[in-house]
Order: structure tokens, then sequence, then C-alpha cells
């Protein structure tokens, strides 16, 4: 497939360039003397570029079904409201904590009969300025709080949470901290974009984390390092994202296949409103404070070396047959009906409703999960699977992104550059024919560049201007 989108794209530049007068390089006019829109300073060119490029979705209702989350659901309305976030954003958040801290002190039995951890993964996507870190920020303030607890007291197993990874860095903490531990990040571009989800570390960075989810064990040998072996620990993740920030991760059909976005918990809630300042403060509101206890609660539970001897929550009797026929229409749907372009999603389903109705189950304090609770994980499940179907059938082009840093990287130059250079002398970004040619094609369909010999050029840019 990949092979194919270079010839189409190299095959687009070919065609954008025949557009243009056959001339030399070295007789381009100046870039001023271009047909171009009206021309304007640089800042408000890209500021125009971007509200060419990156149209806003139209305003929706926010899917997401807060009343699924049970005994979390109460905290997380709190936290919208208070906080003025979408409910998406607050419910991903404290149940994506909840997950972390539950993996700590049981495990659950899947209707397959295995015995699961209790991580989560989940991933926000939400528009600058829509309160990801306004979420975020009380769902793990007791979590922190602990951790500085700790570090005070000496503890050597304090360290919880990163908000940057790779392979290797999270291999070495497994092998040298807690046992559950979480990913959570309020920039997550800097993980989809960086090191760990390079071309060169994407696919190994994908499988140890698809291995932490599924059985927790880690078993590496490096020369020079000697062996890693350690069982039983358990890894939970909240990835907040700006749509711009995601790059082509959500759209890499390698990432579906292997079953690593399977894994996830997708919300993609619409952009706020505008709002009223309406002051707000999450230490004064009991709501708020009840849920920091229960945290501390899970938290002074000490963590084993291995969680795979934790206690294991079951479904009971009328959950088990409510999920048994959960996993029978998803299997319908995946493979004959209108899940079928998220298949892998559809399919993996049940394991993920059965881990959201256990971390709900644990963070309640019981043992079994209910009828009720098995419903409230379908609901929460199910929402996800409709934000990657939406996510799929177009949501997540990152073509438009990458067209606006290339158009941002033109403007910043000045002067025309060879088409040929990009890839070498470009935005990391845009380090492969196949993305600098995706971002030419959105950029000339837009009128923001000028193709001639080979050679780009931004237009509608006044150089001279503030």
């Amino acid at each position: 497939m990949s092979a194919t989108l270079e010839e189409r794209a190299d095959l687009v530049v070919a065609r954008l360039s025949r557009r243009h007068s056959p001339v030399k390089t070295r007789d381009l006019a100046p870039a001023e003397n271009w047909p171009a829109p009206e021309t304007l300073p640089p800042k408000a060119a890209i500021e125009r570029a971007r509200g060419l490029l990156l149209a806003e979705p139209e305003p929706a209702e926010d899917a997401y079904p807060l009343a699924a989350l049970g005994p979390l659901a109460e905290v997380a309305q709190a936290i919208a409201e208070g906080a003025q976030v979408r409910p998406a954003i607050a419910g991903q958040s404290v149940l994506s904590v909840a997950a972390l801290l539950a993996a700590r002190v049981a495990n659950v039995r899947s209707l397959d009969g295995a015995i699961k951890p209790l991580g989560l993964y989940g991933i926000t996507v939400a528009m600058s300025g829509d309160g990801k870190d306004a979420a975020d920020r009380p769902a793990l303030a007791a979590v922190h709080d602990w951790q500085r607890a700790q570090h005070r007291a000496g503890s050597n197993d304090h360290w919880l949470l990163a908000s940057d990874i790779t392979a290797e860095g999270l291999r070495r903490s497994f092998k040298e901290g807690s046992a559950a531990q979480g990913v959570f990040s309020t920039e997550a571009g800097q993980i989809l974009a960086g090191h760990a989800m390079s071309a060169e570390n994407r696919m190994k960075t994908a499988a140890v984390l698809c291995g932490l989810f599924d059985r927790g064990h880690l078993s590496v040998v490096r020369a020079g390092e000697g062996r890693t072996e350690r069982y039983g620990v358990r890894l939970s993740a909240h990835l907040l994202v700006q749509p711009a920030a995601l790059g082509d991760t959500l759209d890499d059909e390698a990432l579906a296949g292997i079953g690593f976005w399977p894994r996830f918990l997708l919300a993609w809630p619409p952009p706020l409103e505008p709002r009223v300042h309406r002051p707000w403060r999450a230490d004064t509101c009991p709501t708020v404070g009840a849920y920091w206890r229960r945290c501390r609660e899970l938290l002074e539970t000490p963590a084993p070396d291995d969680c795979g001897d934790l206690p294991t929550v079951e479904l009971d009797a009328a959950a088990a047959t409510f999920v048994a026929g959960f996993f029978e229409r998803m299997e319908v749907e995946a493979r004959r009906g209108g899940l079928r372009e998220v298949r892998p999603w559809a399919l993996r389903a049940t394991e993920l409703l059965c881990r959201v109705a256990g971390v709900l189950t644990v963070w309640a304090g019981a043992g079994t999960i209910d009828a009720t609770t098995a419903r409230n994980g379908a609901q929460v499940v199910t929402a996800s699977v409709d934000a990657w179907q939406a996510a799929r059938d177009g949501r997540a082009d990152p073509a438009p992104a990458w067209a606006l840093t290339l158009y941002t990287w033109l403007v910043d130059r000045g002067e025309p550059s060879a088409i040929r250079d990009i890839p070498r002398l470009g935005p990391a970004s845009l380090r492969s024919a196949a993305r600098r040619n995706a971002a030419i094609e959105r950029l000339e369909a837009a009128g923001l560049v000028a193709i001639a010999a080979g050679e780009i050029v931004a237009l509608g840019v006044n150089h001279a201007g503030k």
C-alpha cells in the first residue's frame, strides 16, 4: 500500500508541476511576482492558511455516556461542570486514573475465561484550549500528592506516572519501580510524534505496549545489560492530544492491524462553545474530595511485585449472560454488519467491556461484576467504537496538519524551495516523500502555493509586513 501511495503522490507532484511554465530554476521570478491571493504579513498568512486547512468540525452533541461511569459518574460530572470541559474529557480522565489504581489491587476474568489486567489505555482528542489539563489535573491530583509524600519518606517504589515514553524507558521503569504504572500526558503529541512513535521505532513501541496490556510480562535480553524478566506488571495510559498533533498515527493501518489502536478507548468530543467566567476550585468540591479519598485508599494498598497473583473480579451469572449477548452482537456487526470498517475494534470490545466493568466494580468496593455494571461497560466501549468509526471515516486525516506545517516552513524560508529537498531539509513530520506530496496536494488545492520546475513557494505572503 505504501508503494502505491508513493507512486500516486509522485504523479500528483508531476501533474502539479506541469500546470506551470517549464522554466528553469534559475529563471524563476521572485516570489512576490507569482500569481497569489491577497498578500498578508507572515503571521497573518499562516493564520489564514490554518483557517483554510484545519476547518473545525461542525458543533455536535457530546455523545459520551457519562452516566455509564457508575460510581465515577458524579465526579466526572463535577469536573466537567466546574472546569467547563466536555464530559468526554472528564470521563476519560477519571476512568483512566481509576484503572491505574484498580490494577494495583485486582484482575478481571473476561468472558473467554482468561484472567486479564484491569489496566486501560485511553486517547482523547480535543482542540487547544478545550480543557485537557483542566480535567486531567484534578483527576490525577491525589496520585501526584501520594507520589510526593512517598518521595519525602524515602520510598524507592513510588513513581507511578510518566508523561513521555520509549520502549526501553518503559522496560527500565518496570525493572526498577512499581509493578503498576501509568502514562498520562496532556501534550501527547510529544509521544505520538516523538522518538517512541517515529517510523523506525513505531512497531517496537507498539509491540511493547500491546504486551504490557495483554499479559503484563517483560522479557528482554540486551548485550551488556543482561536479562530483564518481570511478570505481573500493569500499565494504564491516557493520552490527551490536539487533532493537529496526531500526525499519521491514528491512520496507520499497521498499528490497527496488530491491534494496537483497538486496545485504546477513544473519545473525540466536539469543540467547546464560548464559556463564561465561573470560578471553581476542585479542592472545595465535596464530590472531588470524596474521589480523592477513594484514590488514597487504593494507593495505600501496597502493589505486589507480581500483580498476576491479585484477587480476580468475576462476572456474576446475569452479567455473564449480558456480556455473552454483547459478544455475539459484536461478532455479527464486525464480520457482516455495520462495524466491518472497524472490525479489530469491535472484536476486542468484549474484553474492554470486562475491563471497564471490572474497574468500576473495584472502585465501588465490590468483588463481582453485576449486570448493571456490565451494561455500563458496554455503553462506554460502544461509544469508543463509534468514535473510532468516525475517525476512520476521515476525521483523523493527517494531511491538513502536514500541509500547515509545510506552509509555515515555506513562509519562514521566504523563497522557492526544491521539492526534492523537503524530506531532507524540511520539518521532521515531512521526512517521507508520501507525506510531503500529500501536504503539497492540499496546499495547491487551497491556492496557497505555486510550483514550477520542481520548486515550490508559499503564496499570499508579504515579507515586508509585520
